[in-house]
C-alpha cells in the first residue's frame, strides 16, 4: 500500500506531471522504446554491483583513486538517501496503479501498453535509476572538469539524462519521481567530489601551487 505523503504528491504533481507525460510522448517510438528497453538495465541491481566495482578498481592505483573515491561517496549517498530512506518514507506507488482512478488512465494506459506495459516490483518516488546514474556520473564529471578535461564530462552527463528520459518514456515513473532521482543524484555527486576535493584534489591545487611558485 502507498503511503499517505505519496498520495499527496499524485495529487500536488498531478499537472505537472500529466503535462510533462504528454510532451515526453510525442518521442515515443519503436527506437525510444528500444532505449527504454537497453536502459533499464543502466539502475538494477547489476548496475549498482558494476558501479560499485568500477570504483572500487580506481580506488587501488593513486593516479585514478580521486575519480573511485568520488564515484563511491556518490553510490553510497545515492543509495541510502532513496534506497533506504526516501522510497520507504513516501511509499509513492507507480503510476500504472494511481492513474487509474484519474481522467488521464485512458491516455497513460495506451501509451504504457505502447512502452511494453511493464511491471516494476518496488515503491515509484524516487527514480532509483535515476539517481544513481547521476549520482555517479556527476561525482566523475566534477573531477573531470577539476582536471580540466572539458569534453569528457559533457558525454557522460548524457547518460543519466538519457536514461532518466528514458524512465518516463517507459512510463515506469511519474516525472516528478524522474526530477527528484536527478536533484538527488546530483546532489550526491557534489557530496562524492567535494570528498574527493578534500582529500586529494585539494592537494594537488597546492603542490601545482608551490610548484609554480618555486619555477618564478
Amino acid at each position: 500500500m502507498g503511503g499517505q505523503i505519496g498520495v499527496m504528491l499524485d495529487h500536488f504533481f498531478y499537472g505537472f506531471d500529466t503535462a510533462v507525460y504528454t510532451v515526453f510522448w510525442m518521442f515515443q517510438n519503436a527506437a525510444t522504446i528500444g532505449l527504454a528497453d537497453i536502459c533499464q538495465y543502466l539502475g538494477n541491481s547489476a548496475a549498482f554491483i558494476v558501479y560499485l566495482a568500477v570504483s572500487v578498481v580506481l580506488c587501488s592505483p593513486k593516479k585514478t583513486r580521486k575519480y573511485g573515491v568520488a564515484m563511491v561517496v556518490a553510490y553510497l549517498m545515492a543509495f541510502l538517501l532513496v534506497n533506504v530512506l526516501i522510497k520507504p518514507g513516501v511509499g509513492r506507488l507507480r503510476p500504472y496503479i494511481t492513474l487509474k482512478n484519474t481522467p488521464f488512465w485512458e491516455t497513460y494506459y495506451t501509451h504504457w501498453v505502447n512502452a511494453g506495459a511493464n511491471l516494476e516490483d518496488d515503491l515509484s518516488f524516487p527514480s532509483g535509476h535515476t539517481s544513481l546514474n547521476f549520482a555517479v556520473f556527476t561525482a566523475l564529471s566534477a573531477v573531470l572538469i577539476k582536471d580540466k578535461k572539458n569534453w569528457a564530462w559533457l558525454f557522460l552527463m548524457l547518460i543519466p539524462i538519457v536514461v532518466g528520459s528514458t524512465r518516463i518514456i517507459r512510463c515506469v515513473h511519474y516525472p516528478s519521481d524522474v526530477l527528484a532521482g536527478m536533484l538527488i543524484g546530483i546532489a550526491a555527486g557534489l557530496i562524492g567530489y567535494l570528498v574527493t576535493w578534500h582529500f586529494f584534489l585539494k592537494k594537488e591545487s597546492l603542490v601545482i601551487g608551490a610548484d609554480q611558485l618555486s619555477s618564478e
